[in-house]
């Protein structure tokens, strides 16, 4: 073997000897993957500071309360057979619509406006319309001109007949002259009749877009007052799709209140019956009501049936006072739809005199206690709770009268422990 190759033998054996593993070294770790490892750990640890230890120590060491809620007790409530909520409705009400499409040039009526029947709410953009209407009277106007030039011409025939008629007879003038004449006369009468049919059709377009024009100006079928504007000037409308109205009116006179009375309660509701009415806008105020009409149909969803209450006083003419003493001010109760209220059905009716007594605010005795000397309760909000100090009147409906603002079905706690204070973070006990 020549030298070189020899060279070149020894050479690649030294090479594939250095490729050999060295399994004496001790392994080499990827720092990326210890990096990955570092960051799970972290994040379990936020996880567990932020989430899961808050849980832990809330479901472990927060406090569980009883809690029951603030009443308004009226006086009559010795003769209240069942109670239930609602809302005030009305009977008579209108959303006001367009009869015909288009766009509104003006609105004539504001929010809280008292308005008559037939009264203009709206107008419609109608000078298109105005000028069609135009054109159509003018060609009126032109086919009655043509009856008049028609008829001058007859008369002026006929008079031209009489005339020749003599000479005719007496041989002094030829008969086809006077056939002449009457032939015309004739066609002159003809073109009168065709000149007063086309003024008939005329007029009788005239009247028929007339009365479309009346549709561009919307008016409002009933009396009432105006309780919101659906639309502003330069909005488009039309009476099957799209917004539903111009304006929507509500006679307030009509205004009832209407609840939800159980299925299994119905039978001691009766038509007449008298009721106590409580809105919760007047809360001190209560007014004498009349089942005015028990509903024929049955909310299977919730086993109720609706009952329509009546005001026995109109809730226009219903005056309250507000302040007190030199202070006080009389005006009218602002009843409105949708207000929420409460009804009692009574076994008698009450007086004037025991309607002006206002309804009480009454407590649970256990959710009063002491701190620092006062009367206190505490006001369970949404996991957190308040302290209010409140002023005792007395004992009153099963529970403690106070004279405190104290909004009806606020939830309070009940036998408060010594330790509870304001803020503090509690569970409610279902």
């Amino acid at each position: 073997m020549p030298p070189e190759a020899t060279a070149m033998t020894d050479q690649l054996s030294a090479d594939l000897a250095s490729l050999k593993i060295d399994r004496s070294a001790p392994p080499r770790r990827s720092r990326g993957g210890l990096i990955l490892i570092l960051l799970l750990l972290a994040g379990a640890a936020v996880l567990g500071i932020f989430v899961i230890y808050p849980k832990v120590t809330g479901a472990l060491f927060t406090a569980d309360v009883k809690t029951d809620q603030v009443r308004m007790i009226s006086p009559a409530q010795g003769t209240v057979q069942l109670s239930a909520s609602g809302n005030v409705v009305a009977l008579i009400y209108a959303k006001v619509a367009a009869k015909v499409p288009g766009r509104i040039a003006e609105i004539y009526v504001e929010e809280g406006q008292k308005i008559e029947k037939d009264a203009k709410v709206a107008r419609l953009e109608d000078v298109d319309f105005k000028s069609g209407l135009g054109a159509s009277r003018a060609r009126a106007a032109a086919a009655r001109a043509r009856i008049q030039i028609a008829r001058s011409q007859v008369s002026e025939l006929r008079v031209q007949i009489d005339r020749e008629r003599p000479l005719v007879e007496k041989g002094v003038t030829a008969k086809a002259t006077l056939d002449d004449l009457v032939a015309r006369a004739e066609s002159l009468t003809a073109a009168v009749r065709s000149a007063e049919a086309e003024a008939n059709a005329s007029d009788a377009e005239t009247r028929s877009l007339e009365v479309q024009l009346g549709s561009y100006m919307i008016t409002t079928p009933i009396s009432g007052t105006v309780v919101d504007k659906l639309v502003e000037v330069g909005e488009g409308v039309s009476p099957g799709f799209g917004t539903p109205g111009v304006v929507e009116v509500v006679d307030m006179t009509s205004l009832v209140v209407e609840v939800d009375v159980p299925e299994s309660r119905l039978a001691q509701i009766l038509e007449g019956r008298p009721c106590e009415i409580l809105l919760d806008a007047y809360p001190a105020n209560r007014l004498a009501g009349t089942v005015k009409e028990i509903g024929r149909r049955i909310n299977k969803s919730k086993a109720t049936v609706p009952v329509k209450v009546k005001f026995d006083q109109p809730p226009d003419q219903i005056e309250i006072e507000e302040g007190s003493g030199s202070a006080a001010v009389k005006k009218k109760m602002l009843v409105l739809p949708d207000m929420a209220a409460r009804v009692s059905f009574l076994g008698q009716k009450l007086d004037e005199a025991a309607l002006k007594i206002p309804p009480k605010r009454v407590v649970p005795t256990k959710a009063v206690t002491k701190r620092d000397g006062r009367d206190v309760v505490f006001v369970f909000d949404e996991g957190t709770v308040r302290m209010v100090a409140v002023t005792i009147k007395g004992e009153y409906g099963g529970g403690l009268e106070i004279e405190n603002n104290i909004p009806e079905k606020t939830k309070l706690v009940l036998d408060p422990d010594p330790d509870l204070a304001d803020g503090k973070k509690v569970k409610e006990k279902k």
